[in-house]
């Protein structure tokens, strides 16, 4: 059976996406029951290419990151359709998706924009109204774009009824798949680094995109330090060139508190494992996700999170997390001071992290599961 990845469209400032991406790729070299073909974006490439060397023009082909409108996209895109004709693949899994190609072959889309499936009233607010009107005609864009496959995996219910809700497709063509702790962690260290015992280090990593809404760090800060809480340092993974950091400068200079975030810029996985293993919490500011990483990240690391008070946390933390009302700072700096004032509720809150870590942590039941699913499309 030949399976095309396609990875075309896979950037690497998409955070968790562009990670599980390789999670995938590179799992797949060890399948050795499928043919496996590969087209692949530059930004991956640069990451992972050495370990498909010797694939390289047979069954492993680079292209620009896409879309590219106004570059290559035309001269890729027809490269892309003269390779999927000799190939004859029996079924393309976009594995970030849509891609902005069509395949003649079926393709499974991996679909996970939860702006086009559950968009909620807080996520909204942090567009202005010019990015409001984008947002809706990249949604409406990426609804089109979805109609032209008939199978789907996600990783929620909740994904999965929007998704079906948009293409009117049976349940039995989305299939939901968990996600899972990235391999490449359970290789590493996971015990904490020597810390300073001044400080209370604080993770918040992620992709700098507004509905992540790390504009709220400042407040943060401010409100621990009217609860009497002086000794937070939140770690970021911001690109040191992102405006946000120059809004975090602004807000915090005057009174002395620009030392309270620190980026680490982007990270690797082995460099981000450095990150978590650097603190004791874990603070999730996000107002909207289909499934964060993040959340299984900071389980792995033992890190007691306080997190915003959405199904989609809520789903996967259970009772293993504080939650607070979203977009408000006081709160969040509320449930933070409560893990620092009590050692008591972060080993309790470890122990709970542990256990409820176990539905996540299988990648090789992960990966089997999207292969069944794909077996299952290629021989309908």
């Amino acid at each position: 059976m030949k399976i095309l990845i396609n990875a075309i469209s896979a950037k690497i400032k998409s955070g968790g996406a562009f990670q599980i991406t390789q999670n995938f790729l590179l799992k797949s070299l060890e399948d050795n029951d499928i043919e496996w073909y590969y087209i692949i974006s530059q930004d991956v490439d640069e990451v992972i290419g050495k370990r498909f060397a010797h694939l390289y023009g047979n069954k492993y082909f680079v292209f620009p990151t896409q879309p590219d409108f106004w570059g290559s996209y035309k001269r890729v895109l027809k490269e892309v359709r003269k390779l999927e004709s000799r190939i004859l693949p029996d079924v393309v899994y976009s594995i970030t998706a849509p891609s902005y190609f069509s395949f003649k072959s079926k393709e499974v889309m991996r679909f996970t924009n939860p702006w086009v499936t559950h968009p909620n009233k807080y996520s909204w607010s942090t567009l202005s109204f010019t990015n409001k009107l984008k947002t809706q005609l990249y949604c409406w864009n990426q609804r089109r774009m979805m109609k032209k496959a008939s199978f789907f995996v996600t990783q929620t219910e909740t994904t999965k009824k929007g998704i079906m809700r948009i293409t009117g497709l049976p349940t039995q063509n989305v299939r939901v798949v968990k996600n899972v702790l990235p391999q490449v962690f359970k290789s590493l260290p996971k015990e904490p680094n020597s810390q300073d015992g001044k400080w209370v280090d604080i993770a918040c990593v992620g992709a700098p995109v507004p509905h992540k809404n790390f504009d709220i760090l400042p407040a943060v800060v401010k409100e621990l330090m009217t609860q009497g809480v002086e000794n937070v340092r939140f770690h970021v993974t911001i690109p040191t060139d992102n405006p946000l950091l120059a809004m975090y400068k602004r807000e915090l200079s005057t009174l002395g508190l620009s030392d309270r975030i620190i980026t680490h810029g982007r990270c690797s996985q082995s460099e981000l494992a450095e990150v978590y293993r650097g603190c004791q919490l874990c603070f999730l500011p996000t107002l909207l996700e289909v499934f964060s990483a993040s959340t299984l990240e900071a389980m792995y690391f033992q890190l007691p999170v306080v997190a915003t008070d959405f199904d989609f946390n809520s789903e996967v933390m259970g009772d293993s997390c504080l939650y607070y009302d979203p977009m408000n700072a006081k709160d969040a700096a509320a449930q933070i001071k409560m893990y620092i004032e009590s050692e008591d509720l972060c080993v309790e809150m470890k122990k709970r992290m542990e256990e409820r870590l176990k539905l996540f942590g299988d990648y090789d039941k992960h990966f089997n599961e999207i292969l069944d699913f794909l077996k299952e499309v290629a021989l309908k």
